[in-house]
Parts: C-alpha cells; structure tokens; sequence
C-alpha cells in the first residue's frame, strides 16, 4: 500500500515539474502579446488623442483572433475623452491569466494580470 501511495506523489510532482516549465513560458508569451497590443493602441491613440472604441476593440479582436483570449473575459478600461497635446493619456488591458501548474496544490498565483500604459497625446 504504501508502495502505491509513493507512486501516486511522485507523479503528482513529476507531472508537475515537467510541465510547469512550458505552462510558465505560455505565461510569459501572453503577458507580452498583451503588452505589445497595449503598446500598439497606444500609439494609434497618441495620434488621435484618446483611446477611440475602434482603436479599443481593434486591441481585443487582435487578443482575441491572434493570441486566443477569451473576448468576454479581456477588460480594456481608456482615456476616451479628447486630450490635447502634452498630456497624458492611458490605458490598461487586465486579462485572465493561464495556469502556471497542472494539479493545482501549489499557489498558482494571481488569476488575472494587468498592463498599464500612459503615453503624450499628440493631438493638434
């Protein structure tokens, strides 16, 4: 019996060791897909002086059509009011995150992360 029960733990943490490399390198690889979708709407924004609905929901099909997001669950809050030049507009984008372990036993961290950007208007 306590053969088995062994056997049981060792898998538990062998199936864990040998994926939470991939799963974590997955978690990076979304982290900067959000930052970079953020970046790039914030510069659009720049230009235009606040952060438009098609310039916003451009960033959460691009989440979603090219990194797989889930739409319902991306949340994009922005600076929708025009700005004028020099000063600052922002933006954040807070999307769930992806499980770091594959048997949840360990703390798997917060469930949701989320990128901030706050850039000049360049609006005339």
């Amino acid at each position: 019996m306590s053969k088995a029960v062994g056997m049981w733990m060792t898998l538990f943490l062998v199936i864990n060791f040998m994926f939470t490399p991939i799963l974590s390198y997955k978690d990076s690889l979304e982290r900067e897909a959000v930052e970079v979708v953020l970046n790039e709407g914030a510069k659009k924004a720049a230009i235009e002086g606040r952060f438009t609905t098609s310039i916003i929901n451009e960033m959460k099909q691009t989440l979603v059509d090219d990194y797989n997001f889930d739409a319902s669950k991306i949340t994009i809050t922005a600076t929708q009011s025009l700005t004028p030049r020099n000063q600052y507009i922002s933006a954040s984008i807070e999307v769930p995150r992806g499980m770091i372990f594959i048997i949840d036993i360990f703390n798997q961290g917060p469930e949701l992360f989320k990128k901030d950007i706050k850039v000049l208007s360049e609006h005339i």
